[in-house]
């Protein structure tokens, strides 16, 4: 089992010691200090996955010897094609053909293959071997990401300053790190047991315990990619490091295409430019080759909408199926999110009146919560009979859908009324003093965190794990 940021052996162990091992080394400059972060994160891993440290390891130093054979090689776009196939073949013997993934996978070699494609004009430098170590196998990213871009990060590991804890980065780190704990530990982790209870066995559902179970299970995974997202970038900043956003209240989009605009932004911006664009682009290019229209009028018609919108589209979120694994549940997921999509470029091309907000905003949540009970289910049977129990093909139940009654609906209300109204951590911990709600460097914040850091140790076992961990 990894080694969570919300457990016992992390939080009262693991980090104290990176910590104060940074602190230390720091003293004898940024080589010595980037080291040390080097060394806990292989550590974090071995703790985690110790039977496939060896393949991270070969990862790393086979992708930063790539990048110095396409850097000023007259073949630099053919070596890249070389190391994006090895990649590719790693991810996919080791994902889809062995009986178990090694942990952060698709994570690390994304990460990697970004590198590769960024530096696949040959002309930009390579970074040095530390840099590049870090980049890629950096713990707070390591298992599930985000998926840091080169053009962002690379910079920040080559800098020659800031490689010192300080009392500034180290208390808004902190703070990012106690509210991630807070939605992981209190928040997602209770949710846990009606979700399992639900989706365990949905053929005997009736219509209240299934919406109960389906709506829990979707704050649940909202908190928990939410908190880990919180506690990476918290732990990043901890060290002087500014991980990008991976999460921006996507259950307040309005839109679908919005929807994925907002979660897991990293993994979206990866295969949007690395995926959708560059397919979109030669679809434009091989029609205007042949003579065909590309504007607005072209996509309208069904031979221009299907070629130029649904092709890249399709393909993009088939990729996403497979990324988290290659099971018919995944795949239909992805499918009917294609169709989503599909539907919300179609009626923004006929210009077809815009909904008022409340109702877009409802409308995609539906739609993400409906994705989300197959996302969620073992197999297509046991999705549709969760699907037919929402539906009330089961029977209405009980208006009390588990023994706790109108305190657990009371629960899901407070928790959407958070989802829905609550500022997002990023907007709260750096909005600045003028914010009205907002953190301060005061004594009456400091003692509000520490509360805080106190509930969230109360809530840890040591045996919530992050739901992407495993992929």
């Amino acid at each position: 089992m990894p080694v969570s940021f919300s457990g016992f052996p992390f939080l009262l162990g693991f980090l104290p010691v990176v910590l104060a091992g940074f602190a230390l080394f720091s003293r004898f400059g940024p080589v010595w200090a980037k080291s040390w972060l080097i060394a806990a994160s292989l550590a974090f891993y071995a703790v985690g996955a110790p039977t496939f440290l060896p393949l991270l390891i070969l990862s790393v130093a086979g992708n930063f010897f790539l990048l110095h054979i396409v850097h000023g090689s007259s073949s630099a776009r053919g070596w890249t094609m070389v190391g994006l196939a090895l990649n590719l073949a790693a991810l996919g013997w080791f994902k889809y053909l062995q009986p178990h993934a090694p942990l952060g996978l698709s994570f690390f070699t994304f990460t990697q293959i970004g590198c590769l494609l960024y530096h696949a004009d040959g002309e930009t430098k390579p970074p040095r071997a530390l840099d590049y170590a870090l980049f890629a196998a950096f713990f707070p990213a390591l298992l599930a990401g985000p998926i840091l871009n080169p053009g962002e990060m690379l910079p920040q590991f080559a800098r020659a300053n800031g490689w010192r804890l300080n009392v500034d980065t180290l208390s808004v780190g902190s703070g990012f790190f106690v509210i991630g704990l807070l939605k992981k530990t209190l928040l997602a982790d209770p949710l846990s047991v009606v979700v399992a209870a639900g989706f365990g066995d949905p053929a005997h559902l009736a219509l209240f315990p299934a919406w109960q179970a389906a709506a829990s299970y979707s704050l649940m995974l909202y908190f928990d990619f939410s908190g880990y997202t919180d506690m990476a970038i918290g732990l990043a900043w901890m060290v002087g490091l500014r991980f990008p956003d991976n999460f921006d209240q996507p259950y307040r989009a309005s839109s679908v295409i919005g929807y994925w605009q907002r979660w897991h932004m990293s993994l979206t911006r990866f295969l949007v430019s690395n995926v959708h664009a560059p397919l979109t682009l030669a679809i434009l290019r091989w029609r205007r080759t042949w003579g065909l229209s590309i504007d607005a009028a072209a996509q309208r018609t069904p031979n221009g909408f299907t070629g130029m919108i649904a092709l890249p589209i399709i393909v993009t979120m088939v990729l996403v199926g497979l990324w988290h694994g290659a099971t018919w549940p995944f795949v239909v997921f992805a499918l009917l999110h294609s169709g989503f999509l599909l539907i919300n470029h179609a009626w923004r091309l006929v210009r077809a009146p815009a909904l008022p907000n409340i109702a877009a905003v409802a409308l995609t949540y539906v739609c993400v919560l409906t994705a989300g009970v197959i996302f969620r289910s073992d197999t297509l049977a046991n999705a549709g009979a969760m699907l037919s129990a929402m539906a009330g093909f089961h029977g209405p139940g009980s208006l009390r859908p588990d023994i706790h009654g109108a305190a657990d609906i009371a629960w899901l209300v407070s928790l959407y009324g958070l989802v829905w109204f609550a500022p997002s951590t990023r907007q709260f911990m750096l909005a600045g003093p003028s914010a009205r709600f907002a953190w301060r460097p005061t004594p009456a914040h400091a003692l509000a965190m520490g509360c805080a850091a106190t509930l969230g140790l109360l809530g840890a076992g040591g045996t919530g794990e992050f739901l992407y961990f495993r992929f």
